[in-house]
């Protein structure tokens, strides 16, 4: 240790004032006992002695003196004179002769080579510091060779600490010139294969349980200057690859004996992650090491050569931080309670169509429906039911899993199976639905009354279990055109084909199938009505509370949110804000006044693919076709006015539901009328006739149903994160022998192909994110979410199938839409542009 020149062993957190930010951190570095290249430091006093034998000190505080931020020019001029005199001034010789002896140690210590290349850079007393980091502000030189060059880029770094950014930093910041010193870090270069930053805690969301990392080829200086995209990743604390953005990588910066060149990485290499998961496990490690020695999230950078990684620098994130929910929804004794090891047959259609966590109370619907389905499937189609039926698992936690066992296949079906078909082969389902929906319309009217006559709690709760087992064989009625509908489409399917071949079968199916009257598209058109009223009359005339009235006298019953309806889902007439939102989003349509254009472009093309069915057809043969026509675009219909039947039902059974926790909460049973939704059906009875305690376990499972909802937002479906079923890991969708790597494999929903900005959508609340052009990406779409369609140029699901809601509203409106990408809201950012090709069933990043 000298006056000016200190090995980087020697330093500690206390050198700030004699070896700068950069050099201090360094030597803590060191200290923790972390791999960071040799070196020395030339002192803040080197740089003091210099401006004293130079006497430079009066004209610099003469040069600044009433210089204001915003004075560019000034400041400017001041730069270039300051850095001027700093390098032109000549090294005191006992501080030349001090750098000299470190250089010739520190050479010693790595054999004596002569030709070592060294990294020659900036380290301020007001820099690297938890509320300043000055990153950028002073130089660094790379590949510096020779004793003398050495010096020289000592003398430069010293007067980039008068850079015009440097000077306008520290007026912004408040801190005075003179009272800012220099030290410079010496360092050996590491002949980087790979270089880059890593954030311990991840600055762009705040989340503390996650590391951001960005790598490219060659030196970090391509990273940090902003050369190139560079890959970028994020890893949990535990090293696991959470997100992998691929950079574009053009360049790369390499090490040579003449100092630093720039390299075009090849193409190969480009389209190729710079780091495997040995290099993750590493970083992962220092990571962990570094800010456990800090004791708080830091900001570093790091260097591979010849499979090891060297920590360059590390300070603190500067950015504030968020606290990590907590949503450890397991306890340490609950299992799984699915101990399959593969995924039922039906996971999938079960999570897309329960997507919203439900309350205890909602099981109760959940189960009755699913043993309606069941029961159908048993008793028509022969399948062997489970032992015991679908049921609610509740933990200790008061977090409730679902044991959800799923019929099988059976001898049985054998004879079933061909005997339904015989049997439905001619069934018109227009008959049939028009039956059912009566009864549905007169059972809601007989439920309603009842509830209405009812003012004894336990009387109401008898009524709901009624209603809640006579929903069942509803919905069980409800799905007996399963078959029916299966013989349509094989007709239709077999028909098409045979007109226009093989090829061209599902374009032509999906042309004849546009145009459809089906419920959500009317829906559309009267919310469109109500957006017009807007537009032309305002939100506060009477013309537009007219059309808004309406609109919710017809569509109030439909939730707020899910595909499938819940008995604690808000209805809209309940929400009208949701509606509020949509009708916001259509304002921002230009083409409002012109919302017909799109229905006859649809009845265009659904009258050319009949005209060319009729050309290859002759006349019984495309008469017959058009029978089956009429009926396959019926049962699309039927599907979703069957659907919106059950919305319905379930909000009537809400109002009963929510009949009696108003009763309850009026004795002071409830404190919220809303709490009978945590409450097991059969909870319901005991608990209302005051013969059951639940006020405790109601809390308790409000607690857990919060943390199951915040694991949802993040993206984790109710199922696993309560417990219900293990992570099934699909095979990856980014196919190893496709040739772009920025391609995602999904499932064709919709033809076409439309490049744009995606727009990420995650529920209700965001529905006004959306504009005219975008690409909605979001985990699943409902009802509830139709009228987005009209704005969204293209649609990406995370669930999802080609029957699924998102891909029957993609097709009448012709847009491409591509589902069943696991985790694409976290793949994709707002505003990323991509391209969605449904034909094929790919989206691409393209930037």
């Amino acid at each position: 240790m000298s006056k000016y020149t200190n090995n980087l062993t020697e330093l500690n957190k206390d050198s700030l004032a004699i070896a700068g930010g950069k050099g201090a951190n360094l030597g803590v570095l060191i200290q923790a006992g972390l791999p960071v290249p040799s070196g020395f430091v030339v002192t803040v006093e080197a740089y003091r002695a210099h401006l004293e034998a130079a006497n430079l000190k009066e004209p610099i505080k003469a040069k600044l003196e009433n210089i204001a931020e915003n004075d560019i020019s000034a400041i400017t001029e001041a730069s270039q004179c300051i850095s001027t005199w700093i390098e032109e001034s000549p090294m005191p010789n006992e501080v030349q002769e001090d750098v000299k002896r470190a250089y010739a140690s520190f050479s010693k210590e790595l054999s004596s080579r002569s030709d070592l290349l060294v990294a020659v850079r900036s380290s301020a007393t007001a820099e690297d510091l938890p509320s300043a980091s000055f990153a950028g502000q002073h130089e660094t030189y790379l590949g510096i060779c020779r004793i003398d060059e050495i010096i020289r880029h000592i003398k430069k770094c010293w007067a980039s600490l008068w850079s015009s950014q440097a000077i306008s930093y520290r007026i912004s910041m408040g801190f005075e010139h003179l009272k800012v010193d220099l030290a410079v870090v010496v360092q050996l270069m590491i002949d980087a294969e790979a270089a880059g930053v890593m954030f311990t805690a991840n600055p762009v969301n705040g989340r503390r349980d996650e590391m951001l990392i960005s790598a490219g080829y060659g030196l970090g200086e391509a990273i940090v200057s902003g050369q190139i995209t560079p890959d970028t990743f994020i890893l949990s604390k535990s090293g696991s690859v959470k997100e992998r953005i691929l950079g574009s990588k053009e360049i790369r910066i390499l090490l040579t004996q003449n100092g630093t060149v720039l390299e075009e990485v090849p193409i190969k290499e480009r389209k190729e992650f710079c780091l495997s998961s040995c290099e993750f496990q590493q970083l992962t490690d220092l990571a962990k090491a570094v800010e456990q020695h800090y004791g708080c999230p830091m900001d570093t950078e790091w260097a591979l050569s010849q499979g090891k990684i060297y920590m360059l620098q590390a300070r603190p994130i500067t950015t504030e931080l968020s606290v990590p929910e907590d949503t450890d929804i397991l306890g340490p004794d609950d299992q799984i309670v699915f101990q399959g090891k593969k995924a039922p047959w039906g996971l999938q259609s079960a999570m897309e169509h329960c997507s919203e966590p439900p309350t205890p109370l909602d099981f109760a619907y959940l189960c009755s429906c699913y043993q309606g389905f069941d029961s159908y499937l048993y008793n028509e189609v022969g399948f062997s039911l489970p032992k015991s039926p679908m049921r609610p698992v509740e933990r200790e936690s008061g977090c409730v899993a679902i044991d959800l066992k799923q019929a099988g296949f059976s001898l049985a079906m054998l004879w079933k199976v061909p005997k339904l078909f015989i049997k439905e082969y001619t069934m018109d389902i227009r008959f049939f639905w028009q039956s059912l929906s009566n009864e549905i319309d007169l059972w809601i009217k007989r439920m309603d009354e009842e509830g209405e006559n009812t003012t004894d709690a336990v009387k109401l709760a008898k009524l709901i279990n009624q209603a809640v087992t006579e929903m069942g064989i509803l919905f069980q009625k409800r799905i007996s055109d399963f078959v029916p509908n299966i013989v349509i489409d094989l007709k239709f399917d077999y028909l098409v084909k045979k007109a226009v071949g093989k090829k061209r079968k599902e374009e032509m199916k999906e042309n004849l199938l546009k145009a459809l009257p089906f419920r959500t598209a009317l829906q559309n058109k009267s919310l469109v009505k109500v957006a017009h009223a807007a537009a032309l009359y305002g939100k506060d005339s009477t013309e537009f509370k007219n059309e808004f009235n309406a609109f919710l006298a017809e569509y109030g019953d439909r939730p707020s949110a899910s595909m499938a309806p819940t008995l604690s889902a808000y209805t809209w007439r309940e929400k009208p804000e949701v509606v509020y939102n949509l009708i916001d989003s259509l304002l921002t349509d230009n083409e409002l006044f012109n919302s017909e254009a799109s229905f006859k472009k649809q009845e265009i093309a659904l009258e050319e693919a009949k005209n060319e069915i009729k050309k290859l057809l002759n006349k019984k043969q495309y008469d017959n076709f058009l029978k089956i026509l009429d009926l396959a675009r019926e049962g699309v219909i039927i599907r979703e006015e069957g659907l919106f039947y059950i919305e319905k039902l379930t909000s009537c059974v809400r109002r009963l539901s929510l009949q009696l926790g108003s009763m309850l909460k009026e004795k002071g049973i409830l404190c919220e009328a809303n709490d009978i939704f945590f409450l097991f059906l059969e909870e319901l009875g005991p608990f209302s006739a005051g013969k059951l305690d639940r006020k405790e376990k109601i809390a308790k499972r409000q607690s857990a149903y919060k943390k199951v909802y915040a694991a949802h937002e993040k993206g984790i479906h109710w199922m696993i994160s309560t417990g219900s079923f293990p992570v099934f890991h699909k095979k990856e969708k980014q196919a190893k022998n496709m040739e772009d790597p920025n391609e995602i494999k999904g499932i064709s929903a919709s033809r076409g192909v439309y490049e744009g900005p995606v727009c990420i959508v995650r529920g209700p609340s965001e529905f006004h994110k959306l504009k005219k052009g975008d690409i909605l990406v979001s985990p699943y779409t409902a009802p509830v979410w139709t009228p987005l369609f009209r704005l969204a140029y293209g649609v990406v699901t995370e669930i999802g199938s080609a029957g699924s809601h998102a891909a029957i509203v993609s097709r009448e409106y012709g847009i491409p839409c591509v589902v069943d990408i696991p985790n694409i809201t976290n793949i994709v950012k707002d505003g990323q542009m991509i391209r969605v090709d449904g034909t094929n069933g790919i989206i691409t990043v393209l930037a």
